[in-house]
Order: C-alpha cells, then sequence, then structure tokens
C-alpha cells in the first residue's frame, strides 16, 4: 500500500499550474514579425555565386545584423528590412565563413520594395 500525503499531491499540481501559465505568458508574448524592424522593406537577394553560399546581410537603416541568408544554387530569397520612409532598404553584405575575413563588404546597395538584387 503506497501513502501519497496531500501536501505532496497539492505541491505536484501547483508546479504544474506554475509551469502552464508561465507558458502561456511565454507564447503570448511571442510575435511572428520582428517589430524592431522600422518601416519594413521587402526585397529579392539572387545568388550570384556558381554554388551554394551563405551570406552576411547589415541593414544600414537600423544599424544591425540581419538573418544570415543560407543559398542554394540559382536561388531567390525574400529579405525584408528596415526602410528609410521612402522604401528604400540600405544594406551591404558580404560571404560568410572563414574567406570572409578578407572578403571586404559590399558598398551600401539602396533596394527598393520587390526589387532583385545580385548578391556577389
Amino acid at each position: 500500500m503506497k501513502f501519497v500525503s496531500r501536501r505532496t499531491r497539492a505541491n505536484k499540481q501547483a508546479r504544474i499550474i506554475l509551469v502552464a501559465v508561465f507558458s502561456a505568458g511565454g507564447l503570448l508574448g511571442c510575435s511572428g514579425l520582428d517589430n524592431t524592424i522600422v518601416d519594413p522593406v521587402q526585397w529579392w537577394a539572387v545568388n550570384g555565386w556558381v554554388g551554394a553560399v551563405t551570406i552576411q546581410l547589415y541593414d544600414n537603416n537600423c544599424h544591425r545584423f540581419l538573418k544570415d541568408i543560407k543559398f542554394k544554387r540559382n536561388e531567390e530569397v525574400k529579405v525584408i528590412s528596415c526602410g528609410d520612409g521612402q522604401g528604400q532598404a540600405d544594406v551591404r553584405f558580404r560571404r560568410e565563413g572563414y574567406p570572409s575575413r578578407t572578403d571586404p563588404w559590399s558598398p551600401n546597395t539602396s533596394v527598393s520594395i520587390n526589387q532583385r538584387t545580385l548578391v556577389r
């Protein structure tokens, strides 16, 4: 015969309730959109290399790095970055990894809404 005190059962239930409340609160605080992007501009980056490559992007309008883009061969990837209030994004990019130490950043590139830009 196993004896379980009411106190042990109450502690277990309290822990379950706390975990559920904090999990729900954490999920409600999440948003699918990046709220730090000001005046978002959607544009398309086109792989200009022969094979697969990963690119580092820097947003000059928001002064921050954007998510690295992993391109497959001949792939286009949608990018959303900060705008300047007139529908223009200002970005620069370079290859990620060991070669990027010697590869300089690209010149600053102004990109319009829905524009396709060759990245190489």
